[in-house]
């Protein structure tokens, strides 16, 4: 409970959410780029052939499993704060204070994707195939439980918070003279 006074607020992690999504996009778009320019570079064959490999496809979600990781590991890593929390000024912080393991990472990385991953792929689905209606608005209600989580939390914390030992806590704009000590 010491961490109240300070925590970030629900309204501001949830858009900071939505701005995440939106700086996310373009990371996605560019490993997504550059895992089809070393296909064709190593395999020769046409870029349309990723879709046509089960190997290719699978290959390919795992690559970009592994950007997604790998861009909030070394944001949350290096700072506490990806550039979407940075403009909301929230901070990723341990419960205890200490610096992030990489075991919270990787736990809240995991946790979140669990909840948040199914979303737009089926809503998707719905646009091809009505049958999917179901699955997507299941995936939805699955989107919506760590905010209702953190909405009903002691700590005010999201789900994946909560299981992984972190906190998301307000980080007030430093003094100038501060930032420039700092950096």
């Amino acid at each position: 409970m010491a961490g109240l006074a300070g925590r970030a607020g629900w309204w501001r992690r949830l858009f900071a959410w939505c701005y995440e999504l939106l700086l996310l996009i373009p990371v996605l778009l560019l490993a997504g780029a550059l895992f089809q320019g070393l296909f064709q570079l190593l395999t020769r064959l046409p870029v349309d052939q990723i879709s046509h490999l089960p190997w290719a496809r699978n290959l390919s979600f795992v690559w970009l499993l592994i950007t997604m990781f790998g861009y909030f590991a070394w944001c949350w890593k290096r700072g506490g704060q990806t550039l979407a929390m940075k403009t909301w000024r929230i901070r990723l912080e341990s419960v205890t204070g200490e610096c992030l393991c990489w075991r919270a990472v990787l736990v809240r990385f995991v946790i979140a994707l669990i909840c948040f991953a199914p979303v737009i792929p089926l809503w998707l689905m719905v646009r091809l195939d009505a049958a999917w209606l179901p699955w997507a608005q299941f995936s939805l209600a699955w989107c919506i439980i760590p905010f209702a989580w953190a909405w009903f939390d002691g700590d005010k914390q999201f789900l994946h918070d909560r299981l992984a030992g972190t906190r998301l806590v307000f980080a007030p704009r430093q003094p100038r003279q501060q930032q420039e000590q700092t950096a």
